[in-house]
Order: C-alpha cells, then sequence, then structure tokens
C-alpha cells in the first residue's frame, strides 16, 4: 500500500469513527473526490475548488462547467458535486414530510400506542424527538421472552447518542393485563432519566402499555417525582 492509499484509508478510518463533522471544509471536498479522482491528490484539488469558489457552499453551487475548469475534475465529478444541493434538499423535504409532531402528551401516547398495539411479548421501545418534538425515529430496543423484558439502559442512551435527540419517550407493554408500573419499571426509569440527564437527553414520559388502556409516569406525577429525587 502506497502513501496515497494509506492518506485515504485513515481519512476513511477518521470518518467511520467520527462522521463528517470531524474534518474540514476541504477534506470534505477531498472525500468526495476520492470516489472520482482514484490517482490524483484530491487534497490539492479541494483547496483549488475553495479557491477559486470563495467557500465550500459556493463549490457545490457552481455549474458543471466551470468545475471542469479546476485540474483533474472529471465531468462525473463536477456533475456529482452540483447536484448535492439538490440531494439536500431532497433530503430535508422527505424528512420533514415523515417528521410527526409529538407536542403534547396524547400526541405521543397514541403515536406509540398505534406502534405497540397487539404485542404478544413484553417490548421496551422508543422514540427520539429533536428539540420541536419531531419524531426522529421510533425503534423496539428489547423483547421479552413472555410477561417481563430485560431493559437495556445503555441501549437507550446508545439510541438516543445515535440519534442526536433532544429527548426521548420510552413505552413498553404488558401483556398479563396489569397497565401500572412494577417495582422494576420505576427503577429502571430513576435509571435511565439520570443517565441521559448526564448527556442532556430529557426523559419526556415512560408509557406502560396493557390493551387500550396505559400508565403514563408524566401524568401521574411520577416522573417529576422521580427528577426531583434525582
Amino acid at each position: 500500500m502506497g502513501a496515497h492509499d494509506g492518506h485515504r484509508n485513515r481519512m476513511r478510518e477518521k470518518i467511520a469513527q467520527g462522521g463528517l463533522d470531524t474534518l474540514q471544509d476541504h477534506e470534505v471536498l477531498e472525500y468526495i473526490l476520492f470516489h472520482f479522482v482514484p490517482m490524483r491528490n484530491t487534497n490539492e484539488m479541494a483547496h483549488e475548488l475553495i479557491d477559486a469558489f470563495g467557500s465550500f457552499s459556493d463549490v457545490l453551487n457552481a455549474d458543471v462547467e466551470h468545475l471542469q475548469q479546476i485540474s483533474g475534475m472529471t465531468y462525473n465529478a463536477a456533475l456529482f458535486l452540483s447536484t448535492l444541493p439538490d440531494v439536500f434538499r431532497r433530503y430535508a423535504a422527505d424528512t420533514e414530510k415523515r417528521r410527526n409532531k409529538l407536542c403534547g402528551r396524547g400526541a405521543a401516547r397514541a403515536y406509540m400506542q398505534k406502534k405497540m398495539y397487539g404485542y404478544a411479548v413484553e417490548e421496551l421501545c422508543v422514540v427520539a424527538l429533536d428539540a420541536q418534538d419531531g419524531l426522529i425515529k421510533f425503534e423496539c430496543l428489547a423483547r421479552g421472552t413472555g410477561a417481563a423484558v430485560s431493559v437495556p439502559i445503555r441501549s437507550v442512551v446508545d439510541f438516543a447518542m445515535r440519534t442526536r435527540a433532544a429527548s426521548v419517550i420510552i413505552a413498553h407493554n404488558h401483556p398479563s393485563g396489569n397497565r401500572f408500573p412494577s417495582e422494576e419499571d420505576v427503577a429502571m426509569t430513576k435509571e435511565l432519566c439520570y443517565v441521559l440527564g448526564r448527556i442532556n437527553v430529557t426523559l419526556q414520559d415512560h408509557f406502560v402499555f396493557c390493551d387500550n388502556e396505559y400508565y403514563s409516569f408524566e401524568r401521574e406525577g411520577l416522573l417529576d417525582a422521580i427528577k426531583r429525587e434525582i
């Protein structure tokens, strides 16, 4: 492996570990160009692009003809760079279309109860919300073998960090027919509230679903009591 390939592999490893946020603007361009210009120093090309057009965003807003004036720039690379703003707009529009607003306890409860209706065994599910209570993601993190489920605190925390949630709501079901939380449910909620708080993520509520009935830690005042205690 030459120095050329070694540099690219190190950058890929850096991205895999920390994402594109760990890179400077010219390094992001350099990484994109890896895939279109295999045999050239794309670091130099990235600097030339920013020098020629003024900024990262101006590079992406440039047309294909002008991008191709940069030494080493291929047509495919120029076309890809120039279409990235359209990709971003498509992504933003689709995300906004899918992102339900869960403002208010009732909307959040109805959404999760519908998603979890009919589960035959106990499952723990969680939703990640943004700062405006927009739904980022719903996911079931654990499934029991019967009427109980082992709640993985670390899995909930990892989920919150992975989705960059501002807050989360957790829920589990009681196939046994009792909607009230157990002592284990309360202890888990207390631990989770504490751990999430350490990473600046708010636990908004914990629902326990039983057929068409439910228990809300927030509505019953239990969540506030937990937060005061910790």
